[in-house]
């Protein structure tokens, strides 16, 4: 993360939010699995704030989230 993005990190989350990097690189299999748990965490998250599974355009970021509306139950 460059300084501008560093700091706009700090205005929006302060101290209650905090990223740990490695020093050592990883192999592929660790990079894959950690790949694997981040998306199932965005996704979570993604779900929670619009209350339904977010679809493909929503989680590569094509749709406004801000718009999103909850689908109704059958």
């Amino acid at each position: 993360m460059g300084k501008p993005l560093v700091s706009q990190f700090q205005k929006r989350f302060g101290d209650r939010i905090s990223a740990v990097y490695t020093d050592r690189p990883r192999n592929l299999t660790e990079q894959r699995t950690r790949g694997e748990v981040l998306v199932k965490a965005i996704t979570q998250v993604i779900a929670g704030i619009i209350r339904r599974e977010p679809t493909q355009d929503e989680l590569l970021g094509l749709t406004d989230l801000s718009k999103a509306k909850p689908r109704q139950k059958t």
